[in-house]
């Protein structure tokens, strides 16, 4: 199925077609705004005296509400709604309607999961960084206890960026560029998204720079995997299993700046993502990015 066929018409010709890295430009900059209540630090300014827990789980409404009013109620309406097309065809055209989720890419998403969490186990192991201190998942040590929140929160860029990047800005860089082309942009959209955990969240820039660079990859390799699959499931379900790896780095990994620590983090935190979603991807299908 081809997603760029579900598009709607404006005057007889697609939406955006005239500029679409643009119009998808402007949706990556409004999704970064999702981040203005944290910047803005409205738990403190609307309530009085919040527990951790309280501020932690007003964040995570906070990302998952406005997430959500953007890219099911705001961009379907605007887009999709407003010109005829039905709630089915938007399912289509982000890959994300039950006839796109079948038992071989559901199956084929908790493969390639399982084989990343697997692989970066192993890899810890193998370079001495694995030091499991699962307690902290409940540890007033840790996140003042709430540590076993992060599979909660990671639903977020779970669910979310994936819907956003790899569903409708793919489908619509799509309606324009050839198949590699619109990779190569979505993976450039999703590092630069990443640039507000600076500009709004305040994270050191460092590491928002890393981060960043880190993302093109990991976005190229997640819209291939979409392109090849013709199905988001996989992708949200990898991106998942990603980010909670990440998030529980704290308390399952021992990193310092001793070389196995440095190894270990570029290789199976930078470098291993991409490559091992491209690698197990490419043989899924046949389909040509061309």
């Amino acid at each position: 199925m081809n997603s760029q066929k579900t598009l709607p018409e404006v005057g007889g010709r697609p939406y955006h077609s005239e500029h679409p890295l643009i119009f998808t430009l402007i949706l990556t900059i409004l999704y970064g705004l999702i981040y203005l209540p944290d910047y803005l630090n409205l738990d403190k300014a609307i309530f009085q005296n919040l527990t951790p827990f309280g501020s932690i789980f007003f964040e995570f409404i906070t990302r998952f509400v406005l997430s959500g009013l953007l890219w099911i109620v705001f961009v379907p309406y605007y887009i999709y709604l407003r010109n005829g097309f039905s709630i089915y065809r938007i399912g289509q055209s982000i890959r994300l309607h039950s006839s796109y989720i079948s038992k071989k890419v559901f199956i084929f998403g908790i493969f390639l999961s399982l084989s990343f969490f697997l692989i970066v186990m192993g890899f810890a192991v193998i370079l001495g960084v694995f030091t499991p201190d699962f307690y902290l998942l409940y540890s007033p040590e840790y996140e003042n206890g709430l540590g076993w929140f992060i599979f909660i929160f990671a639903l977020i860029p779970g669910i979310w960026e994936e819907i956003a990047f790899r569903g409708f800005i793919f489908s619509f860089l799509q309606t324009e560029y050839s198949a590699r082309k619109a990779m190569i942009y979505n993976g450039a959209l999703f590092s630069l998204f990443h640039t507000f955990n600076y500009f709004l969240l305040g994270q050191e820039l460092t590491s928002v720079v890393l981060t960043s660079i880190a993302a093109f990859p990991v976005g190229f390799a997640l819209a291939y995997l979409v392109f090849k699959t013709e199905s988001l499931l996989p992708a949200i379900m990898i991106h998942y299993t990603i980010d909670v790896t990440l998030f529980i780095s704290g308390f399952i990994f021992t990193l310092t700046e001793s070389d196995s620590s440095i190894i270990f983090t570029l290789l199976a935190l930078v470098v291993l993502p991409p490559l091992m979603i491209l690698f197990f991807t490419q043989r899924f299908g046949n389909k040509s990015t061309k």
